[in-house]
């Protein structure tokens, strides 16, 4: 059985009873982190940290400066799995109050969950591209914060999925945003594009890896709205994100990208990509 991280305990999965007046579960009141590890050690944990605190401050709830770090070293301790790759999920909603949509005073204690679940490394090199459809972007407008309510993307994701494709790629009045799980980026005419880290889209951490990385490389960033033409005759296009890391997208809307393989921009920051994770795991 799973054991689980519950309002400071780790617990066996089973055993964790989350109340109906949970606003995590009456309004999606609530933010969250997840945070890719690799052979038990915590990619990006402090950036992870950051946006964690940052996004509870912007909807008001009361500090978190738990230790996302420690809280995943102690679920992969307690799952036997100290040196496995997985992920790291957690999340603290407002808490238990009666449903009322104002916030609830006095404040209630934040209901925090985690869990870790294995997760392998995938081959950036050798898996499958991305299949994309182009969607409509009817999310709200406060994406930069990591919500836990997720309709939008759910609903999108599904439209999707319905269409053999593998992510949706939102756009909104004429500007690609993000997928639905993912940032994206274009490389059109040499130079790699991808939407300002503003309210429209999550500033991904994964998204922040690859900007750093490509400048390293000599890259020419753009961190500009892209219209939805010029990512449909870019060269290249892939997607970013914990659980994906770099994954080069092969179609939009069935036209294929570029010729339909893996681009040298998008093959190089894989490369370095690959290389930042090793460091990591040798502890250099």
């Amino acid at each position: 059985m799973m054991n689980v991280y519950w309002n400071g305990e780790v617990l066996p999965q089973d055993s964790v009873r989350v109340h109906p007046d949970d606003r995590g579960y009456l309004y999606g009141d609530g933010i969250y982190e997840v945070i890719r590890v690799y052979q038990g050690r915590c990619f990006e944990a402090q950036a992870h940290q950051r946006r964690w605190c940052q996004s509870a401050d912007w909807i008001g709830l009361s500090p978190q400066d738990a230790s996302l770090e420690a809280i995943c070293l102690s679920l992969l301790e307690a799952n036997e799995c100290q040196k496995s790759d997985a992920m790291f999920y957690l999340q603290v909603s407002r808490g238990v109050a009666p449903r009322k949509h104002v916030f609830p005073e006095p404040a209630p204690t934040a209901s925090v969950y985690g869990f870790v679940k294995p997760l392998a490394r995938p081959d950036l090199l050798a898996r499958p591209l991305a299949r994309a459809a182009c969607l409509p972007d009817r999310r709200w407008l406060d994406c930069h914060i990591k919500s836990i309510s997720l309709l939008g993307a759910v609903m999108a994701a599904q439209k999707a999925h319905e269409s053999d494709c593998a992510e949706a790629i939102l756009h909104r009045e004429g500007r690609v945003t993000e997928g639905s799980h993912t940032n994206v980026f274009a490389v059109v005419e040499g130079v790699l594009r991808t939407h300002p880290a503003d309210h429209w889209i999550l500033n991904g951490i994964s998204r922040q890896v690859v900007i750093e990385e490509a400048h390293r490389l000599g890259f020419t960033v753009v961190e500009e709205a892209i219209s939805l033409d010029m990512l449909q005759a870019a060269s290249e296009v892939f997607l970013t994100g914990t659980t994906v890391e770099i994954w080069p997208v092969q179609s939009l809307d069935g036209n294929p990208v570029g010729d339909g393989s893996m681009g040298p921009v998008s093959r190089q920051l894989a490369q370095a990509f690959d290389r930042r994770v090793e460091r990591l795991i040798q502890g250099s």
